[in-house]
């Protein structure tokens, strides 16, 4: 498999049917098998509130009545997209594809092969393409669609654009079984025009395999069962990744002879950092200050968040205030992905006038990057020197792991993570920022309407002044050019 940014970690033992980092399963000894995700594969486990709204779009789009993912581990596998896109992993292959529909301004779920197969068994017969047997060679063999004169049934929901299930039926059968999905893909024609026509596409194949039953692996309980079955299945991988980091941060420590900085933001990767830098610099008497940067713009949760760790594991944060966000608004207009004044004014520059004035030859700050977020970290050494800041030396002890090493050993070590985690939010961060896609926008108005209501309301009486339009307003302005 084609590598990006990074080693693809994620395996299965199908035996336990648990994610694995490593070759082997470290509960039955049993050899992993590869997932086949898309690169560059940074995985998270799937919290209850993403279940439920996979499940709601599923009953929605092809009337699931059960679900699918109880008592079964589901990861998310974010991909690279028009917008919001994540793969849905569940019993270690690719369920679906969960998409941000843009020109819908909704999500759908984009079924594989097996996929479908659950989604029939579960009870899933909305959206249903039924064909002649005879049709089936065409589309296995040459990649063919699904043409007008080869289908027997047409569900009388589906419109045109729609993805649909294809199944392999008698002609006037009704009865929907997994071991006849034939294939996924989307439909060319609605219903009311299947109807007139005699010829024509009906479907566009996405994928199709031989038909079969769908493959179902052992239960692992609720959330809290699963966490701790995952945990001891990959118990030697974290002990490894920590063991490492630990060794690393000391060594960095001892040859870079600067005051330590632990740089937290709220987030699963800087709390990562931070229950690291208490188990490498602690018991050797290493002192080190640890900062938060308030923007202004941040959640509830992780405000909240700062407390809670404050009080876990006895710190007193450094919280280092930045200026008003909206007051430098009406100087600078809405921030852009091209025009990132709101980065370097609310937090860049506030952290670089704390670090001159509290260590004069500079520091040593550790922080929570790594390569797997995008192409720009991924080409980051280890330790490098700041750009910004005279005699600031940053240093990413997790540069090499993946989301689910992270996740894993929070898990593990029964962290107080940021609960916006568990609304469905893959990042913690500014509630406005110009780097986040549509889907993202839309979980912010979902859980945070007021928050929203006064940014939306600034775009619009901006979009006023400047005659610009409702596309715009929805997530043009994330790029400052399109003004022009």
């Amino acid at each position: 498999m084609k590598h990006f940014l990074g080693k693809i970690h994620l395996r299965w033992c199908k035996y336990c049917n648990l994610p694995v980092l490593d070759k082997t399963c470290n509960v039955c000894k049993r050899e992993t098998v590869q997932v086949k995700i898309t690169p560059p594969g940074d995985v998270r486990p799937g919290f209850p509130k993403d279940i439920e709204m996979i499940n709601n779009i599923l009953k929605d789009q092809f009337n699931v009545q059960e679900d699918i993912f109880k008592n079964r581990i589901v990861l998310l596998n974010k991909t690279p997209g028009v917008d919001y896109m994540k793969e849905i992993i569940l019993d270690g292959t690719v369920f679906a594809i969960l998409k941000y529909d843009v020109e819908k301004s909704n999500w759908t779920i984009l079924p594989t092969v097996e996929g479908a197969r659950k989604i029939i068994n579960a009870g899933g017969f909305k959206k249903i393409v039924g064909i002649r047997k005879d049709v089936v060679p065409y589309i296995l063999e040459r990649h063919a669609s699904v043409l007008r004169p080869g289908v027997v049934y047409f569900s009388q929901d589906i419109r045109e654009g729609d993805e649909v299930i294809v199944l392999v039926m008698d002609e006037n059968e009704e009865d929907f079984k997994d071991t006849q999905v034939l294939g996924v893909g989307k439909a060319r024609m609605g219903y009311q025009e299947v109807m007139k026509r005699d010829k024509g596409m009906v479907v566009k194949i996405r994928h199709a395999e031989t038909p079969k039953e769908a493959t179902y692996l052992r239960e692992t309980g609720d959330l809290k069962e699963s966490i701790d079955k995952m945990i001891q299945a990959n118990e030697h991988v974290i002990e490894k990744y920590e063991k490492e980091a630990i060794g690393f941060m000391r060594n960095t420590v001892e040859r870079i002879k600067k005051p330590v900085v632990i740089a937290y933001s709220g987030g699963k990767d800087s709390l990562t950092v931070l229950l690291l830098s208490l188990k490498a610099f602690r018991d050797r008497g290493i002192e080190f200050d640890v900062i938060f940067v308030d923007t202004g713009l941040e959640l509830p949760e992780t405000l909240e968040n700062v407390e809670e760790v404050e009080k876990r594991y006895n710190l007193e944060m450094i919280k280092i205030e930045s200026e008003d966000f909206w007051e430098k608004l009406e100087e600078y207009g809405p921030p852009g992905r091209d025009y990132r004044w709101c980065s370097k004014i609310c937090k860049m520059k506030p952290v670089e006038r704390f670090i001159r004035s509290r260590y004069k030859d500079g520091c040593l700050t550790f922080v929570g990057l790594r390569k797997y977020e995008s192409i720009n970290r991924s080409k980051k050494p280890r330790i490098w020197k700041s750009k910004h800041i005279k005699g600031q030396i940053q240093c990413a002890p997790i540069l090499h792991w993946s989301a689910m090493h992270v996740w894993l050993y929070l898990f593990k070590n029964k962290a107080p993570y940021n609960k916006v985690y568990q609304l469905g939010f893959d990042r913690v961060g500014c509630y406005i920022c110009p780097a986040m896609e549509l889907g993202e926008i839309e979980l912010i108005k979902r859980y945070y309407p007021q928050l929203w209501e006064r940014w939306e309301r600034y775009l619009r009486e901006y979009a006023k002044k400047n005659n610009l339009d409702e596309e715009w307003v929805k997530g043009g302005w994330r790029w400052r050019y399109r003004e022009q």
